[in-house]
């Protein structure tokens, strides 16, 4: 699906003064999907059809992301976000979901996990930001005050979609991906907007969270591209040594996106996750709709 058919399909829920925008789609178990920087929930549409066979896929924009809140004037630190998802969990009427994060959304679902331990009944983290390892310099550089004044938003958007081309994918992504990633910052709004998030973005909120990943009690998966420059595996290697009983799956031929490189990697490693198969799945939606999810690659 392409970023306007997803946006369609997004709901609206008021938090306070704020309102977040998300995606709630399937029934069975809730899954929390969690976006990072500078992405939305459209980073999780190409895994979303197959998801929602099988579970109540909940993807919001974090606060000041994508269609969500872009207004001034509050703290989009990850401890916010996490705070936000916990009260959006609640005003949604789920007590707890697996939760997967990509990037910072790695960290807000870290937050879940050691400060909202009920919301998490399992963990998965995909190339997430962790301990010091964070903010990249891209995201320093963007994250200064004079770019919201200076720099327009047709240069801001054009210097991030060559970043993301250039080293956040091992292969080009399917047509419209890439821009739709970066849709809603392509207006003075959104990169102003953009611009206080990277702005937010602070190692101290993770690092805090350290010595206590050992007292995280659900079962967690860690699923990463080998290949990122962003967040290297060998983040991912000491997050599978601190948090207990964690396993780090590996994921060849994929950079920091590694669900847009290699989806069927990463649908196999939920789908393992979560204790279930997936060609029964995958065979199920083909027999009551006629075709089957967009997964590249052989059937397991």
């Amino acid at each position: 699906m392409n970023w306007r058919d997803y946006q369609a399909r997004q709901r609206v829920v008021e938090l306070g003064h704020r309102f977040i925008s998300y995606v709630d789609e399937g029934q069975g178990e809730p899954m929390v999907l969690l976006h990072g920087i500078p992405t939305w929930g459209f980073l999780w549409s190409g895994l979303l059809p197959a998801l929602s066979l099988t579970h109540r896929v909940l993807i919001p924009d974090l606060l000041g992301y994508g269609f969500s809140d872009r207004r001034e004037g509050f703290d989009r630190s990850i401890a916010r976000q996490a705070e936000a998802m916990d009260a959006w969990l609640e005003r949604l009427g789920v007590r707890n979901a697996v939760v997967v994060g990509h990037d910072i959304g790695g960290g807000v679902a870290q937050h879940l996990s050691v400060r909202f331990p009920q919301r998490v009944s399992r963990l998965c983290l995909m190339n997430s930001i962790c301990f010091d390892s964070w903010p990249i310099e891209m995201m320093v550089q963007l994250g200064h005050p004079r770019v919201a004044r200076r720099l327009s938003a047709q240069v801001v958007h054009r210097a991030l979609r060559m970043a993301l081309k250039r080293t956040g994918f091992a292969t080009a992504p399917p047509d419209g991906v890439l821009e739709g990633l970066l849709e809603p910052y392509a207006t003075e709004v959104g990169k102003t907007s953009l611009v206080r998030n990277a702005a937010a973005l602070d190692t101290n909120q993770t690092q805090e969270l350290a010595a206590k990943l050992a007292h995280v009690a659900v079962p967690t998966r860690l699923v990463w591209g080998v290949d990122d420059t962003f967040q290297p595996v060998k983040w991912g290697e000491r997050l599978a040594w601190e948090i207990p009983g964690a396993k780090l799956v590996r994921v060849a031929h994929a950079r920091h996106y590694v669900m847009w490189d290699q989806p069927h990697a990463v649908m196999t490693a939920l789908y393992d996750f979560l204790g279930m198969e997936m060609r029964p799945v995958l065979e199920g939606a083909e027999q009551r709709d006629g075709e089957v999810p967009f997964i590249p690659g052989p059937l397991i």
